[in-house]
């Protein structure tokens, strides 16, 4: 599965082909990423761009490349997409954080974390 250039720990990123795998053999198409690892300067950006969204530089999980946003319906909660990740990606490790769960403290539907041996802190 394409990451088109987006890039990954070498753990998550393994988790990552699994994922996508799977995914792919259930709906046919890729699993959709827009965002991965994140330079220091690239989460400075983001974060004055979308204020109270973006993680606080230096303190997002997407800095030390185990972080991940997705798109092609699995950014959405209730879609067949969303649910199937629900129900499956802790397969492989990745997780949509509660916290970003719907009725979450900051709901992403998009983020999910490799968290399989993490002791690193969410974002």
């Amino acid at each position: 599965m394409p990451t088109d250039g987006l890039h990954l720990r070498g753990d998550a990123a393994q988790a990552w082909w699994r994922l996508s795998e799977s995914y792919h053999r259930e709906f046919d198409e890729p699993l959709c990423m827009t965002d991965a690892y994140r330079s220091l300067d690239a989460q400075q950006r983001l974060s004055a761009a979308k204020p109270g969204l973006a993680a606080r530089p230096g303190t997002s999980n997407h800095g030390w490349g185990v972080a991940i946003d997705l798109c092609g319906g699995a950014e959405t909660y209730g879609t067949a997409e969303y649910t199937w990740l629900m129900a499956n990606a802790d397969d492989t490790g990745w997780t949509n954080p509660t916290w970003a769960q719907q009725g979450g403290s900051k709901p992403e539907p998009w983020h999910w974390e490799y968290a399989a041996g993490s002791d690193l802190t969410p974002s």
